[in-house]
């Protein structure tokens, strides 16, 4: 027995390699009375799949592929356990085991699932699918095929980089709506594992996975638009003509899916009226007396005419909408086309989409690798899609001028340069000129060297001030000083009447007589000799 099953799974595997091995085919294929493989006779199966591939080539998702197909009503064919083709609503699991499947790229595979020498509490062999790399048997050109075998692998490459295994490491997620343009590419550079995406409190670059599976800190969190700024310059340096040829073949594209998918829901409406119409012969032919048939096939033609009517309902308003958009005229286009230099500016509409910029981003940066070195400085890394990398940085705003890393430098020069008699617009376009930065700017406002010079002390001239004593009189500052007293006792025996002077009308301030029996008079006053003085007849300027 064992030599036998040996020689009956070596007959197996010879056959397989020669691509004559019978397995069961998907939806779209058959096999005639020779054994020959050929295409489904039923043209709406063939253009349903070949719909379903072109869209995914176009959306790029599985999730958006079912939502074009579930807007328009349309069904894909699928076999049943029986091998007849029947019609189902779309699922993920349907659309992903299609595109899966090497069959409709013309190939023969087989050895794409392995044995994990398990079972499930059903009894069942619990079995796991293998990479391409490791499939055992694989021929190609068998079968008529729907797509080329070089587009199927972009199209697996495509599935499997949708899926955003963060644990691996490997793969971006799909492109997504939001402001940061590089969710899905960004990793961090200490700790090496997926940054995420937080749109609270401004959009932020998080690596949050230590914090998530050890409780920790976050290892990075880092603002998204000074980088997305920054990785965009890049990206329109490196391809905006190239880019630009990107757009109008996208949007060509795009065109060519919606007139497939119009095709796809005039096929529909075809095959369910003529179901509509075998309906109505069916319930004609049977006997009227047999009430139990005519029953069941009375609903059935209802069934078969409502389902026609919502489909050419659902038709009808898609037309009508299509007819009230906005399409570009063709003075419109050629001025597209004729700015390619301004790609940039393209950018900035509003009508394009986030998850179109990602895509456009994705097309040629394989990945982002950011970094903060200090609290002001964050280096970027730029993996091209060829391999080739790219080094920028970029200054994120911080809350104080000593967090910068030239924060205590730039003091010290801005201090050097008041004392030299600059002002302050003088110091703030030197400082910004030797490299300098504040805190929340990438230049040095005159606001910062005010803020800096006034907490310092230091006048807004550094020569010496314009003398503005008046001959013959002794203001309140010079009568301290020469009487050795303070300005405040002064003023405060002059505000309770102790001492009586008026203000010169003149200078708007008071004075009084530059004398020497001013200064004894106060000396007198403050060792109480005197009680009281008077000044009001001298000070009448």
């Amino acid at each position: 027995m064992h030599t036998l099953r040996g020689r009956l799974t070596a007959g197996l595997l010879s056959k397989a390699e020669r691509g004559e091995l019978a397995l069961l085919l998907p939806a779209g294929l058959e096999r005639d009375a020779n054994g020959v493989v050929m295409k489904d006779s039923n043209q709406e199966v063939q253009d349903r799949i070949a719909l379903i591939f072109s869209a995914f080539w176009e959306l790029g998702t599985v999730g958006k592929v079912i939502r074009s197909l579930r807007d328009r009503a349309l069904t894909i064919p699928r076999r049943n356990r029986f091998g007849d083709v029947v019609w189902r609503v779309p699922t993920a699991s349907m659309l992903a085991g299609m595109l899966k499947n090497p069959a409709y790229a013309g190939a023969f595979v087989y050895g794409r699932t392995q044995s994990c020498h398990a079972r499930y509490a059903s009894g069942k062999i619990i079995s796991r699918r293998r990479p391409m790399a490791e499939w055992k048997i694989v021929v190609k050109d068998r079968y008529p095929a729907y797509l080329d075998w070089e587009r199927y692998e972009r199209i697996q490459t495509m599935l499997t980089d949708n899926h955003a295994e963060y644990r691996r490491n490997q793969t971006r997620g799909a492109p997504r709506d939001g402001a940061a343009v590089l969710q899905g590419i960004v990793w961090c550079g200490r700790c090496g594992h997926k940054m995420g995406v937080e749109y609270k409190n401004g959009n932020r670059y998080v690596c949050n996975f230590l914090a998530r599976s050890q409780g920790g800190a976050l290892c990075q969190h880092l603002p998204a638009d000074p980088i997305d700024a920054r990785v965009v310059e890049a990206f329109f340096a490196a391809a905006s003509p190239a880019e630009l040829a990107e757009l109008m073949h996208a949007k060509d594209a795009r065109q060519q899916a919606d007139e497939a998918f119009e095709r796809a829901e005039e096929q529909q409406i075809k095959r369910l009226r003529y179901q509509a119409l075998l309906a109505e012969r069916q319930y004609d032919r049977v006997d009227p007396d047999n009430r139990l048939i005519a029953a069941e096939l009375e609903r059935r033609w209802e069934r078969a005419l409502r389902e026609l009517r919502q489909a050419e309902d659902a038709l009808e308003r898609r037309r009508a909408m299509q007819s009230q958009s906005d399409d570009l005229t063709p003075t419109e286009q050629n001025d597209f086309i004729a700015a390619g230099s301004q790609l940039p500016e393209f950018w900035q509409r509003p009508d394009i989409e986030w998850g179109r910029k990602t895509a456009l981003i994705r097309s040629l940066i394989d990945k982002v690798i950011l970094q903060r070195v200090v609290r002001d400085r964050i280096t970027i890394r730029i993996v091209w899609r060829g391999g080739e990398v790219t080094e920028r940085e970029v200054e994120p705003r911080v809350h104080a001028l000593s967090a910068l890393s030239r924060g205590a430098e730039m003091e010290v020069r801005l201090l050097e340069l008041a004392h030299q008699g600059l002002d302050d617009t003088a110091i703030a376009a030197r400082l910004t000129k030797e490299g300098f930065r504040s805190p929340r700017r990438s230049y040095v406002p005159v606001r910062t060297v005010q803020v800096v010079r006034q907490g310092h002390r230091v006048l807004r001239q550094s020569t010496p001030a314009r003398s503005h004593h008046i001959p013959g009189w002794l203001s309140v500052s010079e009568l301290a000083m020469a009487a050795d007293v303070s300005r405040s006792w002064i003023r405060h025996r002059i505000r309770n009447g102790v001492i009586s002077i008026h203000q010169s009308a003149t200078h708007k301030r008071v004075l009084f007589p530059d004398a020497a029996a001013t200064i004894a008079a106060i000396k007198e006053l403050k060792s109480g000799v005197r009680q009281h003085l008077d000044f009001t007849q001298s000070a009448t300027e």
